[in-house]
């Protein structure tokens, strides 16, 4: 089993977080946050924000539940492979303990044990994808949305005056601002989550390959075998 300090994932999480929220500080304190909020009357921003901060919680309650699994692992093999999770007891119903109990139970199906575990691991993790993808469509939108009020405001005008050249100016710069900024967040927003949910996955396909090493091992099953004709 590859060498992990307890949590280690989630404390990877906090710090990812912790750079982003600093980074986030920096520009409200610096008003660009704000002002780019500000600018965008289509709301779009606020919406990428908000989906992100949802999609940023469950990442941290899945590096939660990775971690305790794994230490889960750890305890099995800290025990010389004795530690067995019956059923009927609070360990039974975890990802790790389930597989470990139907491999000694039936171990002619280990690989479809292992593609259950797998996705119990990190099937959860489709949704983060799809949203990752979701920020950046709304991210697009804004910039399609951007440039339609930008063309609006130049086909509204039939003759070019200088007394409306400011006010052209003015909504083009605002079009612009939408077009440019929504797609910034949503951008930014997809690289972030990205990266979180790719930690995830690698995480979790990690962790299988060492349950189902456990559970394949000769001194796993021979202990089971014995186990069984005690």
């Amino acid at each position: 089993m590859r060498s992990h300090y307890p949590f280690s994932l989630f404390h990877q999480w906090l710090l990812l977080v912790g750079l982003t929220s600093a980074a986030i500080y920096f520009l409200w304190d610096q008003k660009v946050l704000l002002e780019i909020l500000e600018e965008d009357i289509t709301r779009i921003t606020w919406l990428v924000v908000f989906i992100a901060t949802g999609s940023c919680v469950h990442c941290g309650i899945r590096c939660i539940f990775l971690s305790v699994e794994q230490n889960r692992l750890k305890h099995c093999l800290a025990e010389n492979k004795t530690a067995l999770c019956n059923k009927g007891t609070s360990k039974a119903s975890t990802p790790v303990c389930e597989y470990l109990d139907a491999v000694k139970q039936d171990a002619e199906h280990q690989s479809i044990h292992a593609e259950l575990l797998a996705e119990k691991l990190s099937g959860n993790h489709q949704i983060g994808w799809f949203i990752t993808g979701l920020v950046i469509k709304l991210g697009l939108l804004g910039t399609v949305i951007g440039f339609v009020i930008m063309l609006t405001s130049i086909s509204g005008l039939e003759a070019l005056d200088l007394s409306d050249i400011k006010q052209l100016m003015q909504q083009m710069t605002q079009g612009m601002g939408v077009a440019m900024n929504t797609t910034m967040v949503g951008l930014v927003a997809s690289m972030l989550l990205g990266l979180q949910y790719l930690m995830l996955d690698r995480f979790a396909d990690r962790l299988v390959v060492d349950v189902v090493e456990l559970g394949i091992s000769k001194g796993w099953v021979d202990h089971h075998i014995e186990s069984a004709g005690s």
